[in-house]
């Protein structure tokens, strides 16, 4: 099933949508569209409209000034709208709170894999734009083959990619679940719907979305 085919009016066809617009443009405004519906429709509650939810821009302030290096836009607007929300960001491989972003390899690292193996980050050259493309690094047994491989062409999708990865990862009990697919492939269940592509093509992971579930896993 396609995202085309999902019903405007359910909670798959608002978040097909918001995804495609936020894929298909560089409005950040549809990426945290998206936010704003995971959080509705698959958290245990909505994003908060007070400040319990976000980090201010004192703290962002004093993050950028303690790197030496100005924060994204996209990264600032993320983190003022839900970077308090751990059950969101932070369940294994953690979105950085702003006293946790760091300079590593000539990159700011804004998420690390739980076990520091890998890094997701956005290269220091590239810390002057709004909404700058991001990179993954592995941390092999060699440094001398380190490198960083293009993620996203946007670090807006990056973190809604992470915010639903954090989301669907989440241990609450009767909302959340994790395991191996076995031979189940979600590309070929009618009762789900492919949203648009995100992570790299070599990443090989996909998203679906069902009238009461989201899914990450990969086709067969």
């Amino acid at each position: 099933m396609t995202d085309a085919q999902a019903p405007a009016d359910t909670a798959a066809g608002r978040i097909a949508a918001a995804l495609q617009a936020a894929v298909a443009t560089d409005d950040r405004a549809a990426a945290w569209r998206v936010a704003e519906l995971v959080a509705a429709d698959w958290s245990v509650r909505p994003l908060d409209a007070a400040d319990a939810d976000r980090y201010t821009d004192a703290d962002l302030d004093a993050a950028a000034t303690a790197l030496g290096h100005p924060l994204p836009a996209a990264l600032r607007e993320a983190l003022k709208l839900f970077g308090h929300r751990d059950d969101l960001t932070r369940s294994q491989d953690p979105l950085a709170r702003p006293d946790e972003l760091e300079i590593h390899e000539g990159a700011l690292i804004f998420r690390n894999e739980n076990q520091g193996v890998c890094w997701w980050g956005v290269l220091l050259e590239d810390l002057d734009q709004d909404d700058p493309p991001t990179y993954y690094c592995p941390d092999p047994a060699d440094k001398a083959e380190q490198t960083w491989d293009r993620w996203t062409d946007r670090l807006s999708l990056a973190i809604i990619d992470t915010l639903m990865a954090e989301t669907v990862i989440a241990e609450v009990e009767d909302l959340t679940d994790a395991g191996e697919l076995g031979e189940y492939d979600p590309g070929d269940d009618p009762g789900l719907t492919a949203l648009p592509k995100i992570q790299p093509e070599w990443a090989e992971a996909a998203w679906y979305v069902g009238d009461d579930v989201l899914v990450h896993g990969r086709p067969g």
